[in-house]
């Protein structure tokens, strides 16, 4: 599989330019329902990242991010927040590139904050969520329904005004990469997939089966050595994406954690970058 370290420092070097995937077929999906609970943010959670994570400079503060509920397909409500996308000069009427974060098994949607306002600020459209039964969403965990509910979730995401439904992705972490792999394998309209420590089955969650659906979208899978069934998992799957690529960390962690390390956050801000495209201003 290729290394990424050259492309990652030559990507945070030059100005990104926005790609253009060809059309997709979408499925036929009944509208989401989403009710917007509150516009003020909460407290910046979640993992911490490295002080190197990129900010670019002297760039208007953007719009504070919005919290709503998103209805699943049994009528359990789903938490998430919203972060609508930095535009400016020619930008400000275009469709931004969206990206859907997925979390971790017990934790919430705050652990992505500081990477949903990093894409913010480049001009993607966010969208986290709290997996059934965790954080703010509604009860009980049910693994079996976690694919329907993130499904769920994505549309909401992609009929948002906002959104370029052609230029959107995944990024998830742990039993949140799997989902991510799992509903981009049957979803054409999800550009690019981010899976940060997935596993052959995290909760009867097992996405090796269709992963050659993916066929030329661009997956990049992320392991840490130390995460030995992480890594075994990744080596074990990514040849199974035929444009996968991979990137091993040699004592990173799990999931999050890996965001410990100063070159996670910048390769992941490279690669929806060179995969979905941004806006320019």
């Amino acid at each position: 599989m290729r290394k990424l370290g050259l492309l990652l420092v030559l990507a945070l070097s030059l100005a990104a330019c926005q790609s253009q995937p060809g059309a997709v077929a979408k499925p036929t999906l009944p509208r989401p329902q989403v009710v917007v609970m509150t516009s003020t943010p909460g407290p910046a959670g979640g993992a911490t990242l490295s002080p190197s994570f990129p900010t670019p400079a002297a760039m208007p503060t953007p719009a504070a991010p919005v919290s709503a509920t998103v209805a699943a397909p049994d009528g359990a409500a789903l938490a998430t927040t919203f972060y609508a996308p930095l535009q400016t000069g020619s930008t400000a009427s275009a469709k931004a590139p969206g990206v859907l974060l997925l979390p971790m098994a017990n934790q919430e949607r705050a652990e992505w904050d500081s990477l949903a306002r990093a894409l913010q600020q480049r001009g993607f459209a966010v969208l986290s969520m709290d997996l059934r039964g965790q954080g703010e969403s509604a009860g009980p965990a049910d693994w079996a329904k976690s694919s329907a509910d993130v499904q769920a979730v994505w549309q909401a995401l992609l009929v948002r005004p906002e959104v370029n439904a052609d230029r959107s992705g995944m990024v998830g972490a742990s039993v949140g990469a799997n989902l991510a792999l799992i509903v981009g394998e049957d979803n054409p309209n999800v550009a690019t997939v981010i899976a940060l420590s997935p596993g052959q089955d995290y909760y009867g969650l097992q996405p090796a089966g269709k992963l050659g659906n993916f066929g030329q979208r661009g997956v990049l899978m992320v392991a840490s050595q130390d995460d030995a069934y992480a890594y075994d998992s990744v080596r074990q799957m990514a040849p199974l994406v035929p444009k996968g690529e991979t990137y091993y960390f040699a004592d990173a962690g799990h999931g999050i954690d890996m965001f410990g390390t100063p070159t996670l956050a910048p390769l992941l801000i490279s690669w929806l970058e060179e995969h979905l495209g941004v806006l320019k201003g």
